[in-house]
């Protein structure tokens, strides 16, 4: 288990006592300390007396592992919960109920629904989003945000994010900006694969650029945090955002080869190391180890692995190549401040395309929508260069820089 930081914040019972404080022990000037620690601490919290409803699941956890949602429903008047893909404890329960652990009602946003309605919010009076992104275009956490803030603006609600920090290096920014005729729930925004921004910069980019009517928009920011701070120095209690983010490093990975699940490359579900180890049956992971570690990326060395993907939890639908024996690559991030995940990405689908006949691209075409683009699949199957795929896009990266330059915290 991760080293854990010493508690920051101890909670006596003080929402309806008002002589009661919560009492804080003393912080370090150069105290990290997470955005839901931040909102705690608040001498004018813009929860108290309020009616809560909580976007979250088990990644919502302070910097010592306890759930904030068990602090809010102890201390607070936490109404509901709202909960992305993947459920409020990661076990794919998509359905509404109520929790037995904090008696708050459950209300899922990912399947039938995925923003809250008027009647789902006509009992909460600030909303407060609390969950552990990874800073990727296509991870729907981040669908879920703007949802969550356009219900907030059509039914006059406040919505407060506790922010938290990013994954992988926070200036990495990198891939296709997504095109409109490509909007889905794995992409909404016109970003770029890896935007390297917090969840509060991206609420503050969304209310700015996206909707007509701006929300009324909190950000609980973290304390003492900067971009050239690497997330496993802050020594924070891990808990999987989503069933296959296995670690901190599967986030920087997945940056990438999340790609692959638009094609019958496996991505590594089912593997003890998910989006970090690829491959499939007809694979020669010698080769394609070979081509990799050739090409000399920055943070990044390639080793040959096989594995037997399996389906780990009866819940889970069988990943690639269930029960098969798969050879290919564990892609291990020795630098994470210079890593390219996603042009790691693009460089295996350009020798996958070249070296491997069954590799295919699915005819749904849904790498269209993870890309954010057709140009990606085009000039995957028409051969073009790994050097070419990659300069074809830098103008709108450089677009989106300009753009993302105005909304930054830290």
């Amino acid at each position: 288990m991760r080293a854990i930081l010493p508690l920051f914040i101890l909670f006596t019972s003080f929402e309806n006592h008002s002589e009661v404080k919560p009492i804080v022990s003393d912080i370090a000037a150069n105290q990290f300390m997470l955005g839901n620690e931040a909102l705690i601490e608040m001498s004018n919290s813009p929860l108290k007396g309020k009616r809560i409803g909580l976007i979250t699941n088990n990644s919502g956890v302070l910097s010592d592992g306890r759930l904030f949602m068990d602090l809010l429903s102890e201390h607070h008047n936490l109404r509901k919960i709202f909960t992305p893909e993947h459920g409020l404890r990661g076990n794919e329960r998509n359905e509404d109920y109520t929790d037995e652990a904090t008696g708050a009602y459950i209300v899922s946003l990912y399947g039938n629904k995925e923003k809250p309605t008027s009647s789902d919010l006509s009992d909460v009076d600030v909303l407060v989003y609390d969950l552990q992104d990874v800073s990727a275009r296509f991870y729907t956490f981040v669908n879920t945000l703007y949802y969550c803030m356009q219900a907030a603006t059509e039914n006059d609600k406040k919505i407060v994010i506790c922010d938290r920090p990013i994954i992988p290096d926070a200036n990495y920014v990198d891939g296709f900006v997504l095109e409109d005729s490509y909007k889905s729930f794995v992409g909404l925004l016109n970003v770029p694969a890896a935007y390297a921004m917090t969840c509060g910069e991206l609420a503050l980019l969304i209310n700015s650029e996206y909707l007509d009517n701006k929300c009324d928009l909190e950000i609980s920011k973290m304390k003492n945090y900067s971009r050239s701070m690497n997330y496993d120095d802050l020594n924070l209690y891990w808990k999987t955002p989503s069933p296959n983010m296995y670690f901190p490093s599967t986030a920087v990975a997945y940056l990438g080869t999340c790609l692959f699940e638009g094609t019958n490359f496996g991505e590594g579900r089912g593997s003890n190391n998910p989006f970090e180890i690829v491959g499939a049956p007809y694979c020669d992971g010698d080769l394609l180890a070979r081509e990799l570690n050739a090409m000399n990326f920055n943070g990044v060395t390639f080793e040959t692995i096989t594995f037997i993907p399996k389906q780990i939890m009866s819940w889970q639908s069988k990943p690639k190549y269930a029960d098969e024996v798969c050879s290919g690559v564990y892609i291990k991030v020795t630098d994470r401040k210079v890593a390219e995940p996603y042009k790691v990405a693009v460089a295996i689908l350009v020798l996958l395309n070249k070296y491997f006949s069954q590799f295919q691209i699915n005819s749904n075409n849904f790498i269209d929508k993870l890309a954010g683009t057709d140009k990606l699949r085009n000039m995957i199957i028409s051969g073009r260069s790994y050097e070419d795929i990659i300069s074809s896009y830098q103008n709108d990266l450089n677009d989106f820089k300009k753009i993302r330059k105005k909304y930054l915290l830290y």
